[in-house]
């Protein structure tokens, strides 16, 4: 599996320890599981940033590649564990060895981060026209199959003051949403609240009604349909992951009678069959083949051929 066909979910925590790292590392992490299983095509990169210093827990290694393919979740686990470790360890070290006359270098990570996300999808979009088969032709006008997601978790005060503008606007054009999620009651939100309204992303805060971060995560940036991600080829449901699991291959047949009804294309929805006259009937089938039409009797919960409507029908 090629890693640049898939889409991404890039998780991004700005932490500044107002909540429990490891509570909010355990709903991240529920979170990515839930949505990779859900989607089927997704993989994800969690980044952390704390004051000037970020890095990348997962994947914080090529191998750690595989484990989406296997789904292994405990190995994924561990990994995110380990760099978080590492990534508090090496940021205690650095700053007992800085001096204090000594400034620390003037850098946002936020903006370090996004532009590397922006180089990725670039590339993956790049790689996707050059290794497929007339692949420049199918990229036109294609837009929709480009699905990468971006969702900042602030547990900070501070808000986006210095984020590249110029970022925002490229991931605009290129029909990313930046979803934003505020763990801090304190912060006035102002500049994140732009961004998402700006991309059509989504924000949310807590408050003392709304504050387990699991839940917001999933109620709210979940995909709600298996199929939300997958592009709709000639707007035919078969297309979709949940075809099989929805409609049989099978043809519909007469509950009354047991005829077959091959190419069914109009099903009229009929809650009961009171009061209806072969006018009606006939009205309903006037640029439809007889053999076409089914309905559906919505009291007994029965598919009625058009024969055996009409029947019942004259009977009432």
């Amino acid at each position: 599996m090629n890693p640049n066909h898939k889409n991404t979910l890039y998780i991004i925590l700005k932490y500044s320890f107002n909540e429990n790292i490891f509570q909010i590392i355990s709903a991240i992490e529920k979170f990515c599981f839930s949505y990779i299983s859900v989607s089927l095509q997704y993989s994800f990169q969690f980044y952390i940033i704390y004051d000037n210093y970020y890095t990348l827990l997962f994947p914080h290694k090529l191998k750690d590649q595989t484990y989406f393919i296997t789904s292994n979740y405990t190995e994924m686990h561990k990994v995110i564990d380990e760099a978080l470790k590492s990534f508090f360890n090496s940021v205690s070290d650095t700053e007992e060895k800085l001096d204090q006359s000594v400034q620390k270098d003037d850098i946002n990570p936020i903006n370090v981060i996004l532009k590397k996300i922006l180089l990725e999808i670039n590339k993956k979009n790049i790689s996707n026209i050059t290794m497929s088969p007339g692949g420049f032709f199918l990229e036109l006008n294609n837009s929709e199959l480009k699905n990468d997601k971006i969702i900042i978790i602030n547990d900070s005060e501070d808000d986006f003051k210095n984020i590249n503008q110029k970022y925002i606007y490229l991931f605009k054009q290129k029909n990313i949403k930046i979803d934003i999620l505020s763990l801090n009651k304190k912060n006035k939100n102002e500049i994140s609240k732009a961004i998402s309204f700006y991309t059509q992303g989504i924000f949310d805060c807590l408050s003392d009604n709304k504050n387990n971060i699991e839940q917001i995560l999933i109620l709210e940036y979940m995909p709600i349909k298996f199929c939300e991600n997958l592009p709709k080829l000639n707007n035919n449901i078969k297309f979709t992951i949940s075809y099989h699991k929805a409609i049989s291959e099978q043809n519909l047949m007469c509950n009354k009678c047991n005829k077959e009804m091959k190419n069914v294309k109009n099903i009229y929805p009929q809650k009961n069959i009171e009061n209806k006259s072969d006018s009606n009937i006939n009205t309903n089938s006037t640029n439809t083949p007889k053999e076409n039409i089914c309905y559906y009797n919505g009291k007994e919960k029965k598919i009625l051929c058009f024969n055996c409507y009409k029947q019942m029908s004259n009977q009432q």
